[in-house]
């Protein structure tokens, strides 16, 4: 590794998800394999093929956002402004700090439920019932102004949408932009609200969501011989990045090392992944190459698996191109059995997760995996894992348009 290349740490989450909003609720679900997919409840599903999702039910505006923040954003930087709130005061930075900070924020697919909900209303009014504020609220790039607006932030800011790849990607770049030395601080994560009639209605025309409406909480079934397609799910997650030397300098706590960063894309097709995984063994690969390290040093992946028959596979195809001999020795799960996918969100909420099992020295036993494919030939973490030390974690996020990224992060010991 490049010897002046700056070391990177998180010492600051937030996040709003399906399976809790503090880390301690999150933490308890993961062990206890908590799933957070039932029947949607904030709309009338009754016209829709698919009934259920991965909502994030604990989440209210209210407790984050005046009224007047909650009538001018879409549900998607609204759990964004929540996350990084808890971010920002979990990490005890001074805000003076943030002052000159860099703001990534990654989002798939934007304000989609203000949209819907706009489109019904000028149907039925015209122009004078579409808000001053709807613009502003549906933009994508929104979420990471919003927050750059609330901690005067004017360091830079990227609004990242590489489809289901965004949160990973916009935290990718906050670690390339520290390690190379042109800052100190970001706040990175992504953000999503997915779940709404028209997206459901979409997503089901594709035929990529589970239909298991009778049995939501057994929809999401990554690497399962019966898996049937993904299930939505929603939320957002920010974390405050610094590098080591800022975090030392302040006697932050140390949640985790950003050691590795790969990102590659598959040049192949809009939505299916190339047959033999090539841009996620590509963005695989060289995550591990920037980390310096050999695949014998990861001990768990957190596999971008959303429970399609196609994807799965070819994640599995991808890892057994990287990992060789090594992957019978290798856990691998997606928490996404327990979340649904949060599309842009999706990365940045699995780096929480990542960052829980390496703090607190457990791995997530996996969860709707009754029997696994036959095809795939890792290790599947059970409740014996749940004092299981790890020391460096894979994290793998794929997008629509063949993006691919893959991060490592690795366990920070104690001094």
């Amino acid at each position: 590794m490049n010897h002046l290349k700056k070391r990177v740490v998180i010492t600051g989450i937030g996040a709003v998800t399906p399976i809790g909003i503090t880390l301690d609720e999150i933490e308890k679900s993961l062990r206890e394999s908590t799933s957070g997919i039932r029947l949607i409840t904030r709309f009338d599903t009754e016209k829709l093929p698919v009934q259920f999702a991965g909502e994030a039910a604990q989440f209210h505006a209210e407790d984050f956002l005046d009224a007047k923040e909650i009538r001018r954003n879409d549900r998607f930087i609204q759990m964004c402004l929540a996350a990084t709130d808890m971010a920002v005061k979990d990490s005890g930075i001074p805000l003076a700090r943030l002052h000159h900070a860099g703001v990534a924020i990654g989002v798939g697919l934007g304000g989609l439920y203000t949209i819907e909900e706009t489109a019904v209303d000028f149907e039925h009014g015209g122009a004078k019932r579409v808000s001053p504020f709807l613009i502003p609220s549906i933009l994508a790039n929104l979420a990471s102004g919003q927050v750059s607006i609330r901690y005067r932030a004017t360091g830079p800011n990227y609004a990242i949408s590489s489809a289901c790849a965004s949160g990973s990607q916009a935290i990718g770049q906050a670690y390339r932009e520290i390690q190379s030395g042109r800052s100190d601080v970001w706040i990175a994560g992504g953000a999503e609200a997915p779940i709404t009639p028209l997206s459901i209605a979409g997503f089901s025309s594709a035929r990529a969501l589970s239909r298991r409406n009778e049995q939501p909480l057994y929809a999401s079934r990554p690497f399962d011989q019966e898996r049937d397609g993904f299930v939505l799910g929603e939320g957002a997650a920010t974390f405050i990045i610094e590098s080591l030397d800022s975090a030392i300098e302040r006697n932050a706590k140390i949640y985790a090392e950003i050691i590795g960063f790969g990102i590659a894309s598959d040049g192949y097709h809009v939505t299916e992944p190339e047959p033999n995984g090539e841009g996620a063994y590509l963005a695989m690969q060289e995550a591990l190459k920037d980390a310096a390290i050999s695949v014998s040093k990861i001990d768990y992946v957190n596999a971008h698996a959303t429970s399609t028959m196609l994807g799965d596979k070819v994640e599995a195809i991808a890892m057994e191109r990287i990992f060789q001999t090594q992957m019978s020795s290798t856990f691998v799960s997606s928490t996404k059995s327990l979340t649904g996918h949060a599309c842009g969100a999706a990365g940045a909420i699995e780096t929480v997760f990542c960052s829980l099992m390496l703090t607190k020295n457990f791995l997530a036993p996996a969860f709707n995996l009754d029997n696994i494919s036959p095809e795939f030939h890792f290790k599947s973490p059970s409740e014996k894992e749940l004092t299981f030390q790890s020391n460096i974690v894979m994290n793998n996020s794929f997008g629509f348009g063949g993006i691919n990224t893959s991060m490592l992060l690795k366990r920070m010991n104690p001094a």
